[in-house]
């Protein structure tokens, strides 16, 4: 269904860059499970899901809107929504590590420790933000953007709570749940 749209997309808006941007987002979400690419079994999953649904999704409805082009600002609107997606795939595979290792999923909670994974979240968290906040100093976003900034309190509180929870299934899904909750309200606010 995905390919069917993208091809009459590609046939009322079409260009090279959206062209482009479908075969990356073709093999991306095929890539993310199936041979030989396997993203996920290799410890990509996180990167895959954040290409596909931040870079990929938001320029490709850029290109579709703008006749063809591309510019920084969707790109650099993109990277914390990537991040931000990304992670909400990092938290939700925590209590799934010990599963993912026995099928052969090298997912990073499989890789690496508690405190390499949340130092991780931490990172690419302040990653979103300061994205956010650079964008708008060199004037690649509009200053409306930095109500995004407003979900800083969402992410110090998944931050806050993995430590606690991080062997604790039933007690992470609150977690989990304010984890999707940043990423929704952040793009609400950006959206704003």
């Amino acid at each position: 269904a995905a390919a069917v749209i993208g091809l009459i997309l590609l046939a009322t808006h079409g260009s090279a860059a959206l062209l482009a941007i479908g075969v990356i987002g073709f093999i991306v979400g095929l890539g993310y499970t199936a041979p030989p690419l396997k993203f996920v079994y290799r410890g990509l999953g996180e990167i895959a899901v954040a290409i596909g649904f931040g870079p990929l999704m938001l320029l490709g409805a850029y290109v579709v809107q703008t006749g063809g082009t591309i510019a920084a600002e969707p790109l650099v609107a993109s990277i914390p929504v990537a991040l931000l997606v990304a992670l909400i795939l990092y938290v939700n595979e925590i209590p799934d590590r010990r599963g993912d290792a026995r099928a052969g999923k090298r997912t990073l909670p499989v890789r690496f420790s508690s405190t390499s994974v949340i130092a991780g979240y931490r990172v690419a968290a302040a990653a979103a933000y300061v994205v956010l906040v650079a964008g708008v100093v060199v004037g690649l976003l509009p200053i409306p953007a930095l109500l995004a900034l407003l979900t800083i309190p969402l992410a110090l509180q998944v931050s806050r709570g993995l430590r606690p929870y991080y062997d604790n299934p039933y007690g992470l899904m609150a977690i989990m749940g304010v984890n999707i909750k940043l990423h929704l309200m952040w793009g609400v606010a950006l959206l704003a």
